[in-house]
This record gives C-alpha cells, structure tokens and sequence, in this order.
C-alpha cells in the first residue's frame, strides 16, 4: 500500500508521497546492456511504409552498419533512432530511455553527423572545432587532438568554406566525436566523395573506432562497411534482412570467386572447357575467369598451359553477399 504524507501548510486534502515509496514499476537502464534498441518500428509517409517492422539491436562498443541501397530507409531509420524523426509505430531505446521527447542530458552523451552538417562557415576549421568543444564541454585541447587524428592539420587555419569536401566531412565527423560521446551516429558519411578522399575518410574512420564509442554508419559503400563493421543489417526495402558480422555473410555467400587475365582474349577456348571454370568472359581489360576456387583455378590454368603472369584476383565481397540475400545490385 503506498504511504501518504500530509504536505505541511497545505491546504486539507493535499498530500504528498513518501520519498522510499514507488508507485508501480520504475525503468532502471541497464548500463552494461545495449545502448540501442528498436522493435517492431514502422514509419510511413501517407499511404507509403517506409520501414515495415524493424527490429535493431546495437552492442555496446560495436561498430555497427546499416547497409543498403539508396532508399532502402537508412536514414529515416537512423533519425528515428537518435530522436530527429518521430516512428509511426514501434519504440526505441536509446541509452536506457526512448529518444522522444528531447532530453539535453542524453543529446550530450551522442554524437550525430547527418548527411548535411551545418558549419560555422566563417570560422576556420580550428575556430569551428574549439566552438563545438566548448559548447560540449570540451578542451580546445581535445579540437586539436582530433585536428591531428583527423588528418586536418593542413588546412586548421583555412575557412570552413574554403576546405575540399572530403575535408568538410572529416570535420563533420571530428565535430561529432569531440565530446567522447557515448553513442555515434553516422548517416552515409562518405557519399558524394571522390574515391580518393572516400578513401582518406575511411582512413580516419577506423582510428575513431579505436576510441570505443558505440558506432552506428549507414552505407551503400559495402567495402568500406566490410573494412569498418564489427557487425552489419542488411536493409532492403524498408526490411531488415539479416545481421551478422562481414565474415559470417561473406562465408555463407555462395558466390564464385574471380580471376582477371590481362590480354588473355586468345586463350578463352581452352578455358570455358577448364574443370572446376565456371565461366569465362572477354572484358575490355581481359578475360575474367569465375572460379569457386582460387588456388585450384590458378593449378587448372597452369596445367592447360594459360599464361597467368599478371592476374589479378576478386574473392567474395560483401556485396557478393548482399546480391544473395536481396536478389538485387547494391543501388548508389
């Protein structure tokens, strides 16, 4: 039975609980437990779902990817997660609490690069990292940490406006992690990048994933998830297909692996009839071999006599993986 106590100089009637005494059951987070989990939640636009009843748990520590094509409902996942965007259905648990309504005190304990990251676009890069760490909380110590680790120290006196995009999304990703926050979230943090600075961001990606934050990345880039996640969801459609580790999907892939042979278009005869070829086909660049083993191909094209100086190997990729399992071409 629940104790009330008369509040002293109330009016008659009032009353006030007694401090040791709790009315039903209280949610207590788990600190070890999952920073992130999503069921059954389902967003739609009118008449159009764009997530059917998805179900998500991120580990803590982990480097977690949401792969998929572009409209396959990644950010509107992620949004949903880090409280931008309110889910027609479903909940989320975000830190032991649901993102919903807006709480400072979780806001601090995540960092959010979204796909359009607002700058302070007078202020040098320097300037604009030592303002996000003091509004964090932060040391200007801490900016110029992450101005080395990020590869910055070129341009840490230029105009935001005046740095490369890859730069800009470097920034980006340092203005997120500037605080130590506890859970990151990374909304396709290389797309519209030439491969060389895709390249150079992953680069710094993978030192972020040494300081042991929670790391939620969306993607349609499946080697740099292959390179970067722990553990990755395959999202097609608005559906989560399947959650395993690269390693897991890729082995369970029964896709065959290839062998490129430069200038080797004469020889594409004595190899279709090849055991153990699967196929073979001429390319602008030579003859690609499709082979379900490598070693044992390379052995049958030596015995038949095929040149093989120069031959550049494909194994199984991720994205040999995510063909299987959604029967689809990974869309950019």
């Amino acid at each position: 039975m629940t104790t009330l106590l008369k509040t002293p100089g109330a009016s008659q009637g009032t009353t006030q609980r007694a401090p040791d005494q709790e009315v039903g059951p209280v949610h207590r987070p788990d600190p070890d437990g999952p920073p992130v989990v999503v069921r059954d939640v389902r967003r739609s636009y009118g008449d159009r779902e764009v997530l059917h009843g998805v179900d998500l748990v991120v580990e803590r520590g982990s480097f977690h990817g949401v792969i998929g094509s572009n409209g396959a409902g990644k950010t509107t996942l992620m949004e949903i997660v880090h409280g931008a965007r309110r889910p027609s259905s479903g909940t989320v648990e975000l830190l032991g609490r649901p993102p919903l309504p807006r709480d400072p005190a979780l806001l601090a304990r995540l960092g959010i690069q979204p796909q359009a990251t607002a700058f302070f676009s007078r202020a040098t890069v320097r300037e604009h990292l030592g303002t996000m760490a003091a509004l964090f909380g932060a040391s200007q110590a801490r900016a110029d940490e992450l101005i080395e680790i990020m590869g910055l120290e070129r341009v840490r006196n230029s105009r935001v406006t005046k740095v490369s995009g890859g730069e800009r999304q470097r920034l980006a990703v340092a203005s997120a992690i500037v605080h130590h926050p506890e859970v990151l979230f990374l909304d396709e943090p290389t797309a519209a990048l030439d491969p060389t600075s895709r390249h150079d961001l992953v680069e710094q990606l993978r030192k972020v994933r040494e300081e042991g934050t929670t790391v939620i990345y969306t993607t349609h880039y499946l080697e740099e998830a292959e390179r970067l996640c722990d553990v990755v969801s395959v999202l097609d459609a608005g559906h989560i297909v399947t959650t395993a580790t690269p390693a897991a999907l890729i082995a369970g892939c029964k896709a065959s692996s290839s062998v490129l042979l430069p200038g080797g278009a004469q020889w594409l005869d004595t190899i279709t009839g090849l055991e153990g070829v699967l196929d073979a086909q001429v390319t602008p660049d030579g003859v690609v071999v499709h082979v379900q083993d490598v070693g044992d191909g390379f052995a049958v094209l030596a015995a038949a006599g095929v040149p093989t100086a120069g031959a550049q190997v494909r194994g199984v990729s991720l994205e040999d993986a995510f063909v299987q399992l959604t029967g689809k071409e990974i869309q950019r």
